[in-house]
């Protein structure tokens, strides 16, 4: 009788830790004080990564951006480039460097390695590769730690950890909030994340920054002079 009586106090004393672990969940952490530091526009920058896209392992993404411009290389090491994108505004093209062409873009879009896209703009890829938030963005009051903002057609949502500030994790949605991507942020240099997992339907990219430095709004690539790859028929 007495060892019953030691297992059910055992069991009760269990159960009750158990609700008390239950009731202590640690809840979500606020804003740091700084984290409006990380709303502004993006200055011109260039960068190169380590890019992955599906089973296209350790490929070299340099980009560089500035305003509404964005130019993006992807090469295969050791071999050249096998990616080459310029977005201007809503203009874009894609370069065929080895058929010397180029084919246009529909606006919002990036390509990617293996026939895949990413619903980028130059605007939006330059606010998510500097982990800058867009102007306008106000506190979520049912989600601490969370800030949002409207612009260009699209909600950009943002975790905020710190201090100092920096963005952890991305949702970008339409405005009817139909899903255009979702990216978690890590290893910050300052504010700048030094890895990005971005996901987006089917599409997953990981980017591991390498360099990165400011620059001059970046000219237009000597391929963006030859024809259009309609032309050469």
């Amino acid at each position: 009788m007495r060892t019953r009586r030691s297992a059910l106090r055992i069991a009760l004393l269990l159960a009750a830790a158990g609700a008390g672990c239950r009731h202590a969940a640690i809840p979500p952490a606020p804003l740091p004080d700084d984290w409006r530091s990380l709303v502004h526009e993006p200055a011109a920058f260039a960068a190169l990564y380590r890019l992955s896209v599906g089973s296209a392992r350790d490929l070299v993404l340099t980009v560089r951006s500035g305003g509404d411009r964005v130019s993006l290389t992807v090469a295969v090491p050791p071999g050249g480039v096998a990616l080459a994108v310029w977005i201007s505004g809503d203009e874009g093209w894609l370069g065929r460097i080895k058929e010397r062409c180029r084919e246009p873009l529909p606006p919002g879009v990036i390509p990617l390695p293996k026939n895949g896209s990413l619903p980028l703009d130059a605007r939006l890829a330059a606010l998510l590769l500097s982990g800058s938030v867009p102007g306008g963005a106000r506190e979520v009051g049912d989600a601490p730690g969370w800030v949002e903002a409207a612009t260009g057609g699209v909600v950009w949502r943002a975790r905020i950890g710190g201090p100092p500030a920096a963005c952890s994790r991305v949702v970008v949605t339409r405005a009817n909030g139909a899903s255009l991507f979702t990216a978690e942020l890590g290893s910050q240099v300052g504010q700048v994340p030094g890895t990005i997992v971005l996901e987006a339907g089917s599409e997953r990219a990981e980017l591991a920054l390498k360099e990165w430095h400011p620059s001059e709004t970046p000219p237009p690539p000597a391929w963006l002079s030859t024809p259009a790859c309609g032309e050469l028929r």
